[in-house]
């Protein structure tokens, strides 16, 4: 089981940077295409010309859904004063080139446009379906993307006003869906903090009540079209519905264990026998072994072999729990009455572990 454990580890961790590799091969050999480029044109350029390094994307390549990079290709934007030239180089070394009126119309912020876009902030060159995307080339650092696209927008067309999504980055709490998000995760993160505190109740077969976590998996692609439907970037969405998602897949098994155990009849006095390391195994088949590390102390003065009563618990649900309340009393009693037993010269602090509650 650990060597197929391994094995698959192994294999995303190559599937992972193989990935990281083809972007940054990717990258380098597009910015190389770049060069090249700007090493043709900049000679035959006038001096009152100015030139901008951008990434090139056209509205059909935000459809693809197999691609490697967020832009299609990148090239050089240059204002030739009453008209933009646009000229960009693909992947396979091809070359486009657009001659574009500089006005308003044609020059448009369309910021963060989703997911497929990368966290690319964008400006629509043309109008209509032949509009061609533009964003200012950062490089590797997406993060600068909105700043520096809404200076290109204000080097081409400084009497333009700018959009209020190209003044400052995205505001999690001016948006009304990504607030709701907000303060869903706050609640269920303190809730699960609180469950994990308080509860005396310890969940057994607990890698298998932890599979529920994958019912949250669903929801994940439900919650990006919620934000992206409300005009939240997709970063910021896919960085909310990414924590929320890992939360509740935290939350749903707590959940369970805590419906199972309130539509659980009383617990079950079952009888154990105590094996090694204070595992306990049922005397008869049926409940799990149940493993006590953090009490260890407590059940080393006992004889291997001796028959204890375990408060089991289990609902419709099918999730046995144990209920701790009684033993958490039996053994807070034992490590108080040992701290008191211990000399205060010899031991002036205990040694004991925390009592369990």
């Amino acid at each position: 089981m650990k060597l197929a454990l391994l094995g698959v580890q192994g294999v995303l961790l190559c599937a992972v940077l193989l990935l990281l590799g083809g972007l940054l091969y990717h990258q380098r050999r597009t910015k190389q295409q770049q060069d090249a480029l700007l090493d043709e044109l900049l000679p035959g350029l006038a001096p009152q010309q100015r030139w901008f390094r951008v990434n090139v994307a056209r509205q059909p390549f935000f459809a693809r859904r197999l691609r490697m990079l967020s832009f299609e290709a990148k090239g050089l934007l240059i204002d030739l004063g009453e008209q933009l030239r646009l000229v960009a180089v693909q992947r396979d070394g091809a070359r486009v080139e657009w001659l574009l009126p500089k006005s308003p119309e044609s020059v448009r912020w369309d910021g963060n446009v989703g997911l497929r876009a990368g966290n690319l902030h964008w400006l629509a060159l043309g109008v209509g379906d032949q509009a061609v995307m533009v964003s200012a080339d950062t490089g590797l650092n997406a993060v600068a993307s909105r700043e520096a696209t809404a200076d290109l927008l204000r080097a081409l067309l400084p009497r333009q006003p700018l959009a209020p999504s190209a003044r400052g980055d995205f505001a999690l709490e001016k948006n009304a869906a990504s607030r709701l998000v907000v303060v869903v995760f706050i609640a269920l993160l303190l809730a699960v903090l609180a469950d994990h505190g308080l509860s005396e109740y310890q969940a057994l077969h607990a890698h298998h009540v932890m599979l529920l976590g994958l019912l949250a998996v669903p929801l994940w692609p439900l919650i990006y079209l919620y934000l992206s439907r409300r005009q939240v970037p997709g970063r910021e969405a896919l960085t909310l519905v990414t924590l929320l998602t890992v939360l509740l897949a935290v939350a749903v098994p707590r959940a369970a264990l805590r419906l199972d155990q309130w539509l659980a009849d009383a617990a079950v006095a079952t009888p154990y026998r105590l094996a090694a390391g204070a595992l306990l195994q049922p005397v008869q088949a049926g409940p799990p072994d149940v493993r006590l590390r953090d009490v260890s102390e407590y059940w080393a003065q006992f004889e291997p072999g001796s028959v204890h009563e375990l408060d089991i618990v289990r609902g419709p649900l099918g999730l046995w729990q144990l209920d701790r309340r009684r033993l958490n009393a039996v053994t807070r009693a034992w490590y108080l009455r040992q701290d008191a037993a211990t000399p205060a010269a010899g031991h002036p602090a205990s040694t004991a572990p925390t009592p369990p509650r």
